[in-house]
């Protein structure tokens, strides 16, 4: 183990004096061209190079200094190889302040009279006794995302899409009060047309219905006409933190990755499973889509339905306050249940870090299955550790790659991971899109997070936490099923891949965090 952790920081040692060594000879370099260059113009040219230049020193500088280490290396070597360039990006894109402030700010903005919704459950008469693991999570992710386990929550796995959207239609059908919809990708197609006719039926029969959909995720699949008909229908519809120019903002680094329905905050769904024919198996291009969402029936509809409360007034600005948004309805007792949000705005990054603690706290086993598989050094290191304690731990990516490049971060993670005992699967042929882990049969998390740095730390997402609730044996159901439909990774085969796939997976990580 020493030898593992002293390899990794000899090679951060060495990327950090290579970064240095880069610095200096592009700035040197521009240095000696203004002083041989005898036209005026060109070199007032170089000399305002050196001016940008030298701000980039500073902000390198900065950046080493202060900078989280989730994306530091990336930026430090994208400004020591394009001093003016690098520094213009990492205004744009890098930079995360000026929006973790300006979403803190939104947020204040609804006011000292404003009172959110209590998140406290009532836990007299329950039966379920969680294990010191559990409770350890449970205290973790209460204080960092103020959810409080419910126990009286009924939860039901939904594998694939032909599982998701009859639930989703037939809950939008018996909408009786108001309707929460809130998406990232929401496409206008055929299927995304059948959600849209549901809404609009119930709208038209008096339900009060908000649909918010995130504006980088779906403004090239969500038509105009779509759009005005819900307007029409009488849908409050709204997109979250609207990107007029693309790559000349860093509202593009922070989207919206939740998908929440709330139906009269008695039911709810979530998890990761967009609204669109691909979602059923339609693609061309992806063929059969695997992936999970999950119904709520109880307490915990309550705090998705705060969640979703909280998006809309940061999107539109209107305070959600009447009371009948957020009854509780118990249901019978099933296990714990916890609802885990996260974003920009905070520095904490909650579901990071209740992941984090379930691979650090397993004893026999770890699942995970996973789109992405580009996670921080911290996340890396715990899965390292669970596999050199002895634990099974077992990691499903996809077959074939949505975007190449992300693809091969991820591959570029197989060899340290398979090198300490961590078994890495491909879906044969499939591109999986479930966000799942469970750890030691008896805790599990669904969701939208990704295991990536963009769903950890940029990105607004929401996670299920299960305590030994009866849904988790359909998870390992799935994951049965998914094994025996996937490839494991032999770690002397890996090892023999061609140099220039090395090559491409290598620059990829290199760039990860920025992606």
């Amino acid at each position: 183990m020493d030898r593992i952790v002293l390899g990794d920081k000899m090679k951060r040692s060495i990327v950090l004096i290579v970064l240095a060594i880069l610095t200096v000879i592009v700035y040197f370099s521009s240095f000696y061209y203004s002083s041989v260059i005898d036209s005026v113009a060109v070199a007032t040219g170089s000399l305002i190079y050196i001016g940008l230049s030298v701000a980039s020193i500073l902000v390198w500088l900065l950046i080493f200094i202060y900078s989280d280490s989730k994306n530091k290396l990336p930026w430090l070597f994208v400004i020591a190889l394009f001093p003016v360039i690098g520094l213009i990006l990492y205004i744009m894109l890098g930079n995360g302040f000026r929006e973790t402030f300006r979403y803190r700010r939104r947020m204040k903005q609804l006011g000292s009279d404003y009172v959110v919704p209590a998140r406290h459950h009532d836990h007299s008469d329950v039966e379920t006794e969680l294990s010191y693991e559990a409770l350890r999570l449970v205290k973790l992710n209460k204080m960092t995302s103020q959810n409080d386990v419910t126990f009286k929550t009924q939860t039901r796995i939904l594998t694939n899409g032909e599982q998701k959207f009859p639930v989703l239609l037939e809950a939008i059908k018996n909408a009786k009060e108001f309707i929460f919809l809130e998406y990232y990708i929401f496409h206008s197609d055929e299927m995304g047309m059948r959600v849209i006719e549901a809404l609009i039926e119930r709208a038209k029969a008096g339900v009060e219905i908000r649909v918010l959909i995130d504006s980088m995720g779906s403004s090239k699949r969500m038509s105009k006409d779509a759009i005005q008909m819900m307007k029409s229908a009488g849908i409050m519809f709204a997109e979250f933190d609207k990107v007029w120019i693309p790559f000349l903002s860093n509202k593009m680094n922070h989207r919206n990755h939740r998908k929440i329905l709330v139906v009269d905050g008695k039911l709810a769904i979530t998890g990761g499973i967009n609204i669109g024919d691909e979602y059923i198996h339609r693609s061309v291009k992806f063929g059969f889509w695997r992936d999970t969402s999950i119904l709520i029936e109880g307490e915990a509809v309550h705090d998705l339905a705060v969640i979703f409360s909280g998006d809309w007034f940061f999107a539109t600005g209107e305070r959600l306050e009447d009371d009948h948004y957020y009854m509780s309805y118990p249901s019978e007792e099933d296990g714990g249940v916890q609802v885990v949000d996260a974003g920009p705005q905070s520095s904490i990054a909650p579901i990071k870090q209740s992941i984090f603690r379930m691979i650090m706290d397993a004893n026999h086993s770890i699942y995970i299955i996973t789109p992405y598989l580009i996670p921080d050094f911290d996340v890396i290191m715990a899965l390292k550790n669970a596999a050199l304690s002895g634990i099974d731990v077992r990691i499903i990516v996809p077959g074939r790659p949505d975007k190449k490049f992300v693809y091969y971060a991820t591959q570029s993670y197989f060899e340290q991971l398979l090198a300490v005992g961590v078994r890495i699967f491909t879906y044969d042929g499939v591109f999986c899109h479930a966000k799942v882990i469970v750890v030691d049969e008896k805790i599990a998390t669904v969701g939208t997070t990704n295991m990536d740095i963009r769903s950890f730390y940029l990105n607004f997402e929401v996670n299920l936490m299960l305590y030994q609730t009866q849904s988790i044996e359909a998870l390992l159901n799935d994951f049965n099923i998914d094994f025996s439909r996937s490839t494991e990774i032999i770690y002397t085969e890996w090892q023999k891949r061609p140099i220039r796939i090395r090559t491409a997976q290598s620059l990829a990580q290199l760039f990860s965090a920025v992606m």
